[in-house]
């Protein structure tokens, strides 16, 4: 059997963390957790990283890294920047038992502990919502949007999707999936400067008439 190159062991212990993570958290997620699962010695794991704080960080950063180019692949695949708000807004709602957003949200609690994360996570949190500006400017240069304050606009927008996903992922059935992306998509409308039935399907306004 061919052994695992370094590359390879490390990529398998962060994704084993982060299974970790999402049983336990990470803030009661030990070493010897992760090493027991994956049925190595503690040492090895101490080989690849110097500490747990490090390890939760670059684990999450493992996982995060996946759901930004996820998210940025899927938006690539709609043409108009409306097209690609909305793809977005779809993709930032929670699923139920998702994982991805489980990852986020406890990320943001470990960042007040652990400095490592902290780091990491803001990181990783301006990428994400740099992928929300950059669709902001692109409809502003198309004149779908009206928009004076791009990055503003996008952090507003990213703040009210995180808090709405917090509310879905801590509270069940406060607020569903399509009521996420509905308050978003009305946000978007004030701030951007969009027709209020900018959502609505062609098909839909056909029908209307």
């Amino acid at each position: 059997m061919r052994r695992q190159t370094v590359d390879e062991r490390r990529a398998e212990i962060l994704e084993t963390t982060c299974e970790v993570v999402i049983e336990r958290g990470f803030a009661a997620t030990r070493i010897s957790d992760v090493a027991h699962k994956l049925g190595v010695s503690t040492g090895l794991i101490h080989y690849h990283f110097e500490n747990k704080e490090l390890l939760l960080a670059e684990a999450f950063k493992f996982a995060a890294r996946q759901d930004i180019d996820r998210v940025a692949a899927r938006v690539g695949e709609v043409p108009t920047a409306l097209a690609k708000l909305d793809r977005i807004f779809q993709l930032w709602a929670p699923e139920q038992d998702d994982y991805a957003w489980m990852l986020w949200i406890d990320s943001w609690g470990e960042a007040l502990r652990n400095e490592a994360m902290q780091k990491i996570s803001q990181e990783l949190d301006i990428q994400s919502k740099g992928q929300l500006e950059a669709i902001i400017r692109e409809g502003v240069v198309s004149m779908e949007f009206r928009c004076d304050d791009p990055t503003g606009a996008a952090w507003r927008l990213s703040a009210l999707a995180d808090g709405l996903a917090i509310q879905m992922a801590a509270h069940s059935g406060i607020i569903s999936r399509a009521g996420h992306r509905t308050h978003l998509r009305t946000a978007a409308i004030a701030e951007l400067g969009l027709p209020a039935d900018a959502f609505v399907s062609k098909a839909s306004k056909a029908r209307r008439k």
